[in-house]
């Protein structure tokens, strides 16, 4: 029963993602002197909680497509979907609370919470459209992405035998919270700039869900900062259409918004490299500056 009742959350397990929190698990596992069994459960643990999340995002964001395949409410209904989402939640829970200290314990249960209100406001943000300040913006992404790679390194250090590096707790967790905003706005950056996200995802997804993302928050902002015109995008969102779409990226690429982010991403990417040795995680990550000309390509 427990297979059936999981399904939808399983669907997204045997797609093939970036698996980036994997990737981050094993390396500070090893770091820290986890054991293997160790490291072995709680990536499972994060994976199943990680893709538990998506299935309960598509269905809050209208989602449609996952990995280039139907989203799991598409496929198995809402109602099943939205419970097993929770149930894996639940059930990594369980597993937390029998396998981890009780203060580890109620450090990912405070991070639940976190996740859950950060979640909370980017839908909040979207669905009222309200363009909040950008240092709004930016805690809703160490809410919504950061603690989700925190939970992951608050289990590791529960399971922790290299002291020097249990010192360095503080400095892991600030490299987290610049990762996970260098991984926002990236996702933001290529949904808007890149040719083969394009054709997997489709022409500038995101103004189709009309969402408010970190650029158009930062193109609000940053008209307002220096008394410049500030277009409605919003209202220019409603129209779909390639050629309505292409009036958006031209008014953004002619105001320097593409360069802005391009720069900060950059800037992010430096800092955690001055901190950790992630460059091999930032491979699996790419990103480019913006070329107008590739409307034509697409």
């Amino acid at each position: 029963m427990e297979d059936i009742l999981l399904e939808p959350v399983n669907y997204y397990k045997r797609q093939k993602g970036k698996n980036i929190r994997k990737v981050l698990g094993d390396l500070f596992g090893k770091l820290l002197g986890v054991s293997e069994t160790n490291i072995e459960l709680i990536n499972d643990i994060t994976n199943d909680s990680h893709n538990a999340s998506l299935v309960i995002d598509d269905i809050e964001d209208n989602g449609t497509l996952r990995r280039n395949e139907p989203c799991a409410h598409l496929k198995y209904g809402t109602p099943l979907s939205i419970n097993s989402g929770y149930y894996s939640i639940f059930k990594s829970l369980n597993q937390i609370t029998q396998n981890f200290s009780q203060q580890t314990s109620n450090k990912i249960i405070k991070y639940l919470y976190y996740l859950h209100e950060g979640q909370g406001m980017d839908i909040y943000y979207t669905q009222n459209k309200v363009i909040p300040t950008l240092e709004e913006y930016e805690k809703m992404m160490v809410y919504k992405t950061g603690y989700a790679f925190i939970m992951n390194l608050e289990l590791l250090m529960d399971k922790s035998t290299n002291v020097i590096f249990r010192k360095n707790y503080e400095k892991i967790k600030n490299t987290l919270i610049l990762f996970s905003l260098f991984f926002q706005i990236r996702d933001d950056y290529i949904n808007l700039t890149d040719v083969n996200y394009w054709k997997e995802k489709g022409f500038c997804q995101d103004f189709d869900e009309e969402k408010i993302s970190y650029l158009i928050t930062y193109f609000h902002n940053e008209n307002i900062k220096n008394n410049k015109p500030n277009p409605n995008i919003i209202e220019m969102m409603k129209d779909k259409s390639k050629e309505g779409k292409i009036k958006i990226l031209q008014i953004f690429h002619n105001s320097g918004l593409f360069n802005a982010i391009y720069n900060k991403l950059l800037q992010l990417k430096q800092k955690i490299l001055q901190e950790m040795n992630l460059e091999f995680i930032f491979d699996q990550l790419p990103f480019h500056a913006f070329d107008i000309n590739d409307i034509n390509i697409f």
